[in-house]
């Protein structure tokens, strides 16, 4: 059916801010040199002010560019503003100016025939249409399909029908006389400008141009997807598409692209944000960019890369370039009430196990996805469930606990939207039962004299066998511990337990080493705490051990020999005589390889004139000792000694002999 084209340009008006100079009239924003505000409040009430300033007759638009500047779009020269424009403006430095050859106009049209955009009208028979474009597939509050456009489209909310043009006849596709293609769906919600489709008012973000239509066509597919129309003439506008993976904001400088009935799909870059702009009489929340746009590209949709930022609102053109206001997404969609876009999302991927492989039973399958969505699991038996994808794009869901085989299909999801389907199955075995743990002895242990039992723990009901210097099984009881009764003497030991059940795959293994010591020696001779003089400490050291051990004798931590123990007793020679100090001896028994703890006798020497004699070959320096065991060499000529040297000597004997009968007094008590 061919539509009957009709031009309905809609007229540009002015907006007349009730109140506004009576607030702002006579206020300037930037005194001289100073700069104006770029947002937030103060930047907000000066787009009103310069919007409505001389009755808004140049002023057509206002924004920032997001580098401190304030981007005024006017159909005057700078050096041509009304009075109110410049003393509102100062002599600010931080402003640029964009002179456009017309106001905004909506750009929907009912002439231009055919295509890939929809006609809007009233009733099946209504020869009134308006012909625009579709923004983006999205959602209704319910997650019904529904499409999302601009609010002018709706021409005060009239036209409440719309079906899909043909593609190849729209003028994107060559074409002049649109026809319909399906029908597409009913009005849900729109708004131009402020609520109810009145002027609105900049400095408002309510201020939008959005329309949702519910999509009533069962025989449609929804896309997350803009076409760049170069299929159009297959009249398959989804063979060549750009994803629409989010929602996002405009960015000043970034490219930015459109696709629309009329011009297709252009690109540009993005001038000014967050600013409002005149369009048709109605005050619009958005952005503006440089690129293509004509009449019937209203509601197309506007993408910067992939993500879905606003809908084709109005245009003029700069210096004969064309300059399109975008209508901002997210302000007018958060008006609809829930209304959202859909997005594209990648399906998730299975890494562990593969496809067919085996997990054991409430073993954890992984895999990857979009970071931050949600996966939504279905499986073949039991109920659906959600799971979610961390930031690293990690997830990871719980096999069954009961063996055997089960499939799933698994979605990516973020709100409505959801990817395509990746399907897998797993058999389930039963899972290892955990190894069982030692308690006594633990690992490394060194125990004396002997070991009667080995005890541990593990899953009650689970048999554990011992395998290694002992074999041996138990049944690990309810309380979840099990023993075994062993008898293990001296020496090195090392022992592995696994534990298994019925149902379930045998345990890894456990193993632990541990030794038999026998008990310390006693040291009898000489006593811990006995002081000698120099050159009269002990020859020997002796003590009681066990027979058989063999025992072995540390002076100030260097060995000095060995004896075995024979009839219950042991004693091994020094060699030469202790160095004066403290003295640390210490005493160890070993069996089978194994040594016991240490014991300690420790006794003190104490010099004598220097250094003491060497036992009746006269005084005289003693050679220095061994540093490391105590032990000093004896022996050395003297000297001889004459006159009053001799009497020197006499009487340093008999001190000597004074001292030496001292010692052996507190010896004795």
């Amino acid at each position: 059916m061919t539509l009957k084209k009709r031009l309905a340009y809609l007229a540009v008006g002015t907006l007349a801010v009730a109140g506004m100079t009576g607030t702002f009239g006579t206020a300037a924003f930037a005194a001289d040199d100073a700069e104006l505000p770029t947002s937030g409040a103060a930047f907000d009430a000066l787009a009103q002010s310069l919007l409505s300033a001389d009755g808004g007759a140049d002023i057509q638009a206002v924004a920032s560019d997001g580098a401190g500047n304030v981007v005024i779009y006017t159909t005057a020269k700078a050096d041509s503003l009304g009075d109110e424009a410049r003393l509102l403006l100062g002599s600010a430095g931080n402003t640029e100016y964009r002179t456009i050859s017309a106001p905004f106009e909506a750009y929907a049209d009912d002439e231009v025939v055919g295509g890939a955009g929809y006609a809007a009208f009233q009733s099946p028979d209504d020869a009134e249409v308006g012909l625009c474009s579709v923004g983006f597939s999205g959602f209704s509050p319910e997650g019904d399909p529904a499409i999302i456009s601009a609010g002018h489209c709706t021409d005060g909310s009239t036209k409440t029908l719309n079906a899909l043009t043909v593609p190849s006849q729209d003028p994107a596709g060559g074409g002049d006389s649109p026809a319909f293609l399906a029908d597409l769906g009913e009005l849900a919600f729109s708004q131009f400008g402020g609520p109810g489709d009145s002027a609105g008012a900049s400095g408002d973000l309510n201020s939008v141009d959005i329309s949702t239509w519910d999509v009533t066509n069962d025989d449609l597919t929804l896309l997350p997807a803009v076409t760049d129309w170069t299929t159009a003439s297959s009249e398959d506008l989804a063979a060549s598409t750009v994803p629409v993976r989010s929602v996002g904001d405009a960015t000043v400088g970034a490219t930015v692209s459109k696709s629309g009935r009329t011009t297709g799909f252009s690109t540009g870059t993005v001038d000014s944000i967050k600013g409002w702009a005149n369009v048709s009489g109605h005050q619009v929340y958005g952005f503006g960019a440089f690129l293509e746009s004509k009449p019937g590209d209203s509601g197309g949709s506007m993408i910067q890369g992939d993500a879905a930022i606003g809908v084709v609102s109005g245009g003029t053109d700069i210096d004969g370039e064309s300059f399109v206001w975008g209508a901002d997404l997210k302000a007018g969609l958060a008006l609809t009430g829930g209304y959202t876009v859909e997005v594209k999302l990648d399906a998730p991927k299975l890494t562990f196990p593969g496809d067919g492989g085996d997990i054991y039973a409430g073993g954890f399958i992984t895999g990857t996805g979009p970071a931050g969505k949600t996966l939504t699991v279905d499986p073949s038996t039991g109920d659906s469930f959600e799971v979610a994808i961390d930031g690293s794009g990690n997830w990871s869901f719980a096999a069954p606990g009961t063996p055997g085989e089960i499939s799933y299909s698994i979605r990516t999801a973020s709100g409505f939207s959801t990817s395509p389907a990746t399907t897998f199955s797993v058999d389930v075995i039963p899972a290892p039962l955990a190894a069982p743990k030692f308690t006594s002895p633990y690992e490394g242990q060194s125990v004396e004299t002997s070991i009667s039992t080995l005890r541990g723990t593990g899953v009650p009901g689970a048999t554990v066998t011992l395998t290694g210097d002992v074999e041996d099984t138990a049944t690990v009881g309810s309380d979840g511990t099990w023993s075994v009764d062993v008898e293990l003497g001296y020496g090195k030991y090392t022992v592995s337990a696994t534990q298994s059940s019925e149902g379930a795959t045998t345990s890894p293994t456990a193993s632990l080493s541990f030794q038999v010591a026998p008990v310390a020696p006693a040291i009898t001779d000489p006593k811990s705490g006995t002081g000698y003089d120099q050159g009269s400490g002990p020859k020997s050291v002796s003590g009681t051990g066990i027979d058989g051990a063999t025992v072995t004798l540390w002076v100030n931590g260097t060995i000095v020999g060995t004896d075995t123990v024979s009839d219950g007793t042991w004693s091994i020679a020094l060699t030469g005589q202790l160095a004066a100090g403290k003295v640390t001896i210490t005493a160890t028994q070993s069996i089978e390889g194994v040594a016991s703890a240490g014991t300690t006798s420790t006794i003190s020497i104490t010099a004598v004139n220097g250094g003491g004699g060497n036992g009746g070959n006269g005084g005289g320096s003693v050679p220095a000792g061994n540093p490391g065991t105590g032990l000093a060499n004896t022996g050395g000529t003297v000297a001889p000694l004459l006159g009053g040297g001799l009497a020197l000597l006499l009487a340093a004997g008999g001190a000597l002999l004074i001292a030496r009968r001292t010692n052996t007094a507190r010896r004795s008590n």
